[in-house]
């Protein structure tokens, strides 16, 4: 069995730093604004129920990213092998940002539009990736000779 390289990134922990950083200020900002609002509310104000529903997601959304960034600096790179099953492309916030996915044996992971293209769902591919953020590192085709 041959291996095709489709994708590859630094395996360093120091790629993870910059997405925990911008995550780690919004949960910042998300969080305190949601804690403005809960006081709001509980202090009678009742338009601030909107508000703090709304930032309670986005909170806890932004919060999840960032647990997940700090889990993965904390770990090793898992390698997986399986079938590639379904890919497809999504909005990420709203219709802004297309994204193209793949799944593998239950879990999803973001590729590049060059990767999403060449491959089809049935080939058996190799992926080694952040356990938690699911963040490829390699995408590898496993091409049988």
């Amino acid at each position: 069995m041959n291996r095709e390289m489709l994708e590859e990134h630094s395996a360093s922990r120091q790629i993870l730093i910059p997405s925990m950083a911008v995550y780690g200020l919004a949960t910042f900002a998300v969080d305190l604004m949601f804690l403005v609002s809960a006081k709001a509310l509980f202090d009678g104000n009742g338009g601030a129920s909107l508000p703090a529903i709304i930032l309670g997601i986005l909170g806890f959304a932004v919060t999840f990213e960032l647990i997940a960034g700090i889990r993965d600096f904390r770990t090793q790179p898992k390698m997986l092998e399986g079938e590639a099953g379904r890919i497809w492309k999504k909005s990420k916030v709203l219709f802004f940002g297309r994204q193209d996915y793949l799944l593998v044996n239950g879990k999803v992971f973001e590729v590049s539009p060059i990767t999403a293209t060449e491959l089809q769902p049935g080939q058996r591919v190799a992926i080694c990736h952040w356990p938690h953020t699911s963040r490829v590192i390699t995408l590898q085709r496993i091409v049988d000779s």
